[in-house]
């Protein structure tokens, strides 16, 4: 068995990733929050049959008993990965000394675990000082405070924490898997009626009061002279996450099929981000599959991109942590295809080979849908099977 912040002795049945929001007890808003975090993450990314996949949130404030403010310490044994996110506020500046040692505790027990854990702190919307332990450490807290002073309306300070939230967890996870952390964002677009929201988005990106560090790839201003386009563009959405613009002429624009094509080739996270107007003559076959979200956008207001943005980080997530859970319960990963997406004929038609198996995010697919895999599969390569991860656990 295994002990809060001891390693893990049974990596198979522990959560890849469980999240834990902290906040003193008494404060309305940071319970609120905590909500939105849970409600959030208790289905991101696809959905099937009502189905969709949940990250664990656990939250920390009652005291755990009538001699301090203090909740229980957390349970970090039971998640390969732990995120904890903390709400600092007025009420946690009242008992100041008590919290400081609580939060110095956490650090502790993560420094313990080899640091596979990590915390995300929010700074006190009112302006209180970080934790003193945390400001002699010069350790960063999302700023809250210049979030009121800029006027920013309820739902975009909370799209704006679920994007710092969203954002520190592929980070650390990417750092901790040994990459450098930073996954940059390809708009896909067509020039001819998708340009104006694209450089919305990269423009809202790059704007100083966006605090999320967040990056763009932007089409061909972004390419140096003599620069092989084509290369580059696979280059960028290997590394990245596709977030495609989907107006009425972008499936009949061949770069626009290139880019989402080369997306679902390399299995990068990919959001559909519909803005059509009118009539779509032919929608390209390979394009679907994929979440797509409906926005209006418009250019007296940027309210509608901070929440697409939460959109296609989640999407990214989902890639993620399904990279991993199926490298855990996978024997043979060499030997397996792992498809971040329900698998489709594109998938199996594009395959160089196919293996012994193919592995994909739960729920399992309908009996229509796997029907016509199957029958394809009988033509292609018979002894190939298709299992979701949750069958192999």
């Amino acid at each position: 068995m295994t002990t809060s912040g001891s390693a893990p002795a049974y990596p198979h049945i522990l959560d890849l990733l469980r999240i834990h929001v902290v906040w003193a007890e008494g404060s309305d808003e940071s319970a609120r929050i905590a909500e939105l975090i849970s409600k959030h993450f208790d289905g991101i990314g696809m959905e099937r049959d009502g189905v969709a996949y949940r990250i664990p949130v656990r939250f920390a404030s009652t005291p755990w008993d009538t001699s301090s403010p203090l909740p229980a310490k957390l349970d970090l044994g039971r998640a390969v990965h732990n995120a904890i996110v903390l709400l600092h506020d007025d009420v946690i500046q009242e008992n100041v000394g008590a919290w400081d040692d609580y939060i110095k505790a956490t650090r502790a027990a993560i420094a313990a675990r080899g640091a596979v854990d990590f915390i995300i702190p929010f700074g006190s919307p009112s302006g209180d000082p970080a934790l003193p332990s945390d400001a002699t450490a010069n350790v960063q807290y999302a700023n809250r405070q210049a979030w009121a002073r800029t006027m920013m309306p309820a739902p975009a300070r909370d799209s704006r924490l679920l994007l710092h939230t969203l954002y520190q967890i592929r980070h650390q996870l990417a750092l901790s898997g040994g990459g450098d952390g930073q996954e940059k964002i390809f708009v896909s677009h067509a020039k001819a009626d998708g340009d104006a929201t694209a450089s919305a988005i990269v423009a809202f990106v790059n704007d100083k009061s966006q605090d999320v560090s967040l990056h763009t790839f932007y089409d061909a201003k972004e390419l140096n002279p003599g620069e092989d386009f084509s290369g580059r563009f696979e280059e960028e959405i290997r590394a990245g996450t596709l977030l495609a613009i989907v107006s009425d002429v972008y499936d009949s624009r061949p770069w626009c099929v290139f880019e989402l094509t080369t997306a679902k080739r390399k299995r990068r996270p990919i959001v559909l981000a519909d803005v059509g107007q009118k009539r779509t003559s032919r929608t390209y076959p390979y394009g679907a599959n994929l979440p797509k979200v409906r926005i209006s956008p418009t250019s007296e207001s940027t309210e509608w991109i901070e929440p697409l943005l939460v959109e296609t980080l989640s999407e990214g997530l989902r890639c993620d942590l399904f990279e991993r859970q199926a490298a855990r319960v996978v024997s043979n990963p060499s030997e397996a295809l792992m498809l971040p997406r329900p698998p489709e004929l594109f998938d199996l038609i594009d395959a160089e080979t196919l293996p012994a198996l193919i592995v994909y995010p739960d729920p399992p697919l309908g009996l229509i849908e796997e029907g016509l895999l199957v029958k394809t599969l009988n033509a292609l390569s018979p002894s190939t099977r298709l299992a979701t991860v949750g069958e192999l656990s």
